[in-house]
């Protein structure tokens, strides 16, 4: 069903979507670009993030990403306190696999951009592995959370991208979060690069995936190299609950690159 000849139609067919409506790519998944004019570009510098960043890494998360996300703006997130667990947790494993990057203003040292990566395993069913049974959809309180992750869960549709990549553990990039006035300076697509160097010569992961669940995330990730392999429409998911989510921001795709 999903053959390497409909995976080509499906991405030369976003491809020219993408170019009837180009435009500058956004370094927040869900926002354009800042409208602010920089007389100078700042120096940014990107780093391996450690745990002298927790703090800073889970105000910007919480602060963006949740208030901007497509599906999170949707259903209202209850701010900041609703996705306190899911984030702590994602922060948490990030840390522990290594492979995850903030972009820090030089001058200011503010930490202004982070790529939240994990690295998944592919176990043998009679094998526990603990970070992955975390995310059990299940584990967690919020409903609306509980709701987003099944949306997630559903774009990958039992396509085995460790199959379809011949490796055991792949990279998933699960948030990226820029601070709004260095938006339009390409930092998405610099942490995804940064993120797939170190994946691939500092731990020899041979993939990489997200779940990219708005327009200018898939543009930053489409130009990075990652290719579709599947894509819900999220008003035919749900009808009701996503009625508002037309538009630009219509859809969740599942990016995966070969690395």
């Amino acid at each position: 069903m999903h053959s390497s000849l409909l995976r080509k139609r499906l991405n030369d067919l976003c491809d020219s979507i993408s170019s009837t409506s180009e435009s500058p790519t956004s370094s927040c998944p869900s926002t354009p670009p800042y409208s602010a004019t920089w007389f100078e570009s700042p120096q940014i510098d990107l780093r391996v993030m450690n745990n002298e960043h927790r703090q800073k890494v889970f105000e910007l998360v919480i602060e963006t990403f949740f208030r901007d996300e497509p599906l999170n703006k949707c259903l209202a997130f209850d701010l900041p306190n609703e996705p306190i667990e899911f984030v702590e947790l994602v922060i948490s494993i990030a840390l522990e696999d290594q492979c995850s990057f903030v972009a820090i203003d030089i001058q200011t040292e503010n930490i202004i951009g982070v790529i939240l990566n994990i690295i998944k395993y592919r176990l043998p069913l009679t094998t526990i592995n603990n970070n992955q049974d975390k995310f059990d959809i299940k584990n967690f309180q919020s409903e609306k959370l509980r709701f987003i992750l099944s949306v997630l869960q559903h774009v990958h549709n039992n396509i085995d991208l460790f199959e379809e990549m011949n490796t055991d553990h792949l990279l998933h990039t699960v948030i990226i979060a820029i601070d709004a006035h260095y938006r339009g300076l390409r930092l998405t697509e610099k942490l995804i690069h940064a993120s797939l160097e170190r994946a691939k010569n500092e731990f020899n992961i041979k993939g990489a995936f997200t779940e990219a669940t708005s327009l200018y995330s898939a543009k930053a990730f489409r130009k990075q190299g990652y290719q579709r392999y599947n894509e819900i429409i999220y008003i035919k998911y749900d009808s009701v609950r996503l009625a508002s989510l037309v538009g630009e921001h219509d859809r969740c795709q599942l990016l995966a690159k070969q690395l």
